[in-house]
């Protein structure tokens, strides 16, 4: 490996037809091994060989991946992958997931151009434009001034707040960042809202209710604390805020319970069709992973159908 290069990393520039990889899904190589994925099976493996390569040579290169009969794939897809040399002083970029801009043409090899880095535009060393941080980037590849560019956009966390750090808050949040969702947990229990209970990246909050201002941007909302009442309180609050989902945990004899309650309250027909209750894919089970795996998928389905 080039004593300048503190890794190398794979990007995904362009998907065409069927393959199981997205445009911006990236991986790379540290000193400690491979993060991310760009999809698994042969591609992705294709493209970490080739990615040694280029670091055993070097440089980077760009690659193009036929999902044929070639490759023992039937998916009929093709992808076209950047594999870019990351110097130390922009290894940062890369670990910290900074969206960042990536330019090649026919004579070079692809470079890291730079980051919008802790809030303002860092240049690499591979930078010779002075405005390239004042284009309008398109999504995608695009072509300008005789070199093809690539910005990767910052990833996606959706915020997904938890009220009640039980059995079942405590699966839905490890399964969740797994998920790439931003959690909070909201109970006022010490000894269940405990760090020791959680991942490393959720946000504990040891009080029972939200926040009394709104949020930008507004985060789902999954209410199942130890009390009913506590229930009903949070719901209540939130079915007066613009989020763009609010489950609650339940029977069918508790939801019907509380919107009766809440239509005696003065919500009207609209205001409960905004209510999921019982939040989730029904008929997968009460054990608290297998409420995870119903709530999520409902949350992944509308998620990637652009619902939320």
């Amino acid at each position: 490996m080039s004593e300048s290069a503190a890794l190398v990393e794979v990007v995904v520039v362009q998907v065409a037809g069927s393959a199981p990889t997205a445009i911006g899904d990236s991986l790379y190589l540290a000193a400690s091994g491979w993060y991310g994925s760009v999809g698994g099976g042969a591609l992705e493996e294709s493209l970490k060989s080739r990615a040694i390569m280029c670091r055993e040579r070097g440089d980077g290169a760009v690659v193009e991946f036929s999902l044929n009969s070639d490759h023992d794939q039937c998916c009929g897809g093709r992808v076209t992958a950047l594999i870019c040399l990351v110097s130390p002083t922009a290894a940062r970029w890369v670990e910290g997931g900074a969206p960042r801009l990536y330019g090649w043409d026919h004579m070079g090899s692809p470079r890291l151009i730079g980051a919008w880095w802790q809030g303002r535009w860092q240049a690499s060393s591979a930078c010779d434009e002075s405005d390239l941080a004042t284009n309008e980037w398109p999504a995608g590849v695009c072509a300008w001034r005789g070199r093809m560019y690539f910005l990767k956009r910052a990833g996606s966390r959706p915020p997904l707040w938890l009220f009640g750090a039980g059995h079942v808050g405590a699966a839905i949040a490890e399964m969740a960042c797994r998920l790439e969702y931003d959690v909070s947990v909201y109970d006022s229990r010490p000894e269940w809202n405990a760090a020791s209970r959680f991942p490393p990246k959720v946000n504990r909050h040891i009080v029972a209710m939200p926040p009394a201002e709104e949020v930008v941007p507004a985060p789902s909302v999954l209410v199942m604390t130890h009390s009913h009442g506590l229930d009903f309180a949070i719901t209540t609050m939130f079915l007066t805020r613009n989020v763009p989902y609010l489950g609650v945990i339940g029977s069918r004899t508790k939801a019907a319970l509380f919107r009766k309650r809440l239509q005696d309250r003065g919500f009207s027909t609209n205001d409960l069709a905004r209510l999921h209750m019982p939040m989730g894919f029904a008929g997968l089970g009460k054990k608290p992973y297998e409420v995870a795996v119903a709530v999520l998928a409902d949350l992944l389905q509308r998620r990637h159908e652009g619902a939320l």
